[in-house]
């Protein structure tokens, strides 16, 4: 298997090593060290700026269909690399590997879905008011883009940024996760088969400041995307006002999960836990707050125990794990913190509320649930991003709905009833750029992903993540004079 040595950074259709100081990355089931790798200086920053203007014109050249061929390669060279990557998402990451091929399996369908969508880019005719003109809507590559990627779905997230981009025309400087880097490149290694015209896609590793700054302040890049929290979204906002930048923010969650008294409670716990545990709770979208019927809570809660209980913490490539390691020291403390104001504020730890004692190595957090806490508690109000799940009581519906939207962050949100009427007043009264009602499946390539409020604005996948990388351009054109 190739590793960091044999890519590196992703410049001008070619892989070259880093100008700058180098950084470890780290293996989070035994803390080893993976393999180093050079950041980018700032005049590689800059000659990825130099080699995108140049491709933003030679890739003008290529029609629609010969653009989806391309994207259709990717996804074939992926799938045909798919076991191999999946293996690497789980050691950078320590995600189990079944949920590792998955996403596998999700970024090739970016490429799929993508690769035909290029095809539909559509303009208008409109109807004009005056005699002997038409009027015309087409839509163009809004240009350079610069796109900041997550580590917790290191292939999935940036082909969410890729796939689109291409598809409209743009040229994309990505700048990789340094937790997860090594996916990032095999990525690229993909697209580089594919024999996109040099500069269309270029691979930066190294401090994320250094790299940002370079990008936001270079007028040649029209738009932002950013998969991160909310802290750095605002930052990148700020940043990208100085040129004008289109921006497209996906950022924090802290997903609400309505239960109703007509539902199952021990067949939605059952189903809930193996959700709100994958990637160890590091997803953005993670059932966190469970907002359950005082008629039904006991049941619900002895049930999603008994089922967190059974979860296997290990290795993410042995056969049979339920949940890996947290990604770094740092999540595994954070996480620490926040037992600790539990144990300072109130609420009763159902289990779990500790690191995971049979691992000496490894940043290990036993999966926690936590039941009654006090409404302004720290934890129902903020971003967990971890392996924490929150169970509270209700009997009013009205008042139920408050607690739910009682957050800054407004990303997906859950309901499970078997009332339609319930559903459709939760899905109104839900503040969230996404409701599933009886479901927590809402990503997909043909279907637009993103939030409000503190989670951002703007959609990735479908139809308006296509949208996201193009500009409208209207012409008047009158025959007569």
């Amino acid at each position: 298997m190739k590793s960091y040595n044999d890519y590196g950074l992703y410049i001008n259709g070619e892989f070259v090593k880093g100008e700058e100081d180098s950084f470890e990355v780290i293996n989070p089931f035994n803390e080893e060290v993976l393999g180093t790798v050079a950041s980018a200086s700032s005049n590689q920053v800059r000659n990825a700026i130099d080699a995108a203007s140049i491709a933003l014109e030679e890739y003008k050249k290529l029609n629609a269909w010969e653009r989806a061929e391309k994207l259709q390669k990717i996804a074939d060279l992926l799938k045909s690399d798919l076991d191999e990557i999946a293996k690497i998402i789980s050691l950078e990451t320590g995600k189990p590997l079944a949920q590792s091929m998955r996403e596998m399996n999700l970024a090739i369908d970016q490429f799929i879905w993508f690769g035909e969508q290029t095809k539909r880019i559509k303009g208008q005719v409109l109807q004009s008011r005056n005699p002997s003109t038409e009027v015309y809507v087409k839509y163009e590559p809004i240009g350079i883009v610069a796109a900041f990627s997550s580590w917790n779905f290191p292939m999935l997230l940036t082909a969410r940024k890729i796939a689109p981009a291409l598809a409209a025309g743009c040229p994309i400087i990505i700048r990789s996760t340094d937790i997860a880097p090594l996916v990032s490149m095999k990525l690229l290694d993909a697209i580089h088969k594919a024999n996109f015209p040099k500069g269309m896609v270029s691979l930066l590793c190294g401090k994320a400041l250094k790299i940002s700054e370079i990008l936001m302040q270079d007028p040649r890049v029209r738009k932002v995307s950013l998969t991160g929290s909310t802290a750095v979204g605002q930052q990148l906002i700020r940043d990208s006002s100085q040129t004008l930048k289109k921006v497209t923010m996906e950022l924090g969650g802290h997903a609400p999960v309505i239960v109703y008294e007509d539902a199952n409670p021990k067949a939605i716990a059952q189903l809930s836990v193996k959700v709100k545990f994958a990637n160890a709770g590091q997803v953005c979208v993670s059932p966190t707050r469970f907002y359950v019927h005082k008629n039904i809570m006991e049941d619900f809660c002895l049930a999603f125990v008994e089922e967190t209980k059974k979860l296997k913490l290990g290795n993410g490539l042995e056969e049979g794990v339920d949940m890996g390691p947290l990604v770094t020291q740092k999540r595994l403390n954070e996480i620490e913190g926040f037992i600790q104001r539990v144990r300072q504020t109130g609420g009763k730890i159902l289990c779990g509320g500790k690191r995971a004692e049979s691992f000496k190595k490894g940043y290990f957090f036993e999966p926690t649930v936590i039941r009654d806490l006090p409404d302004d508690s720290y934890l129902l109000c903020n971003e967990i991003f971890g392996p924490i799940a929150l169970i509270q009581s209700f009997s009013d519906i009205d008042g139920v709905f408050s607690k739910a939207n009682n957050t800054e962050y407004g990303l997906a949100s859950y309901v499970f009833t078997n009332s339609l009427e319930k559903a459709n007043l939760s899905s109104q009264k839900i503040s969230a750029g996404m409701v599933g009602i009886n479901s927590f499946a809402l990503a997909a390539a043909e279907i637009p992903f993103g939030g409000i409020k503190a989670s951002g604005f703007g959609r990735e996948s479908g139809e308006e993540g296509m949208f996201e990388y193009l500009n409208s351009k209207i012409i008047t054109q009158q025959y007569k004079l």
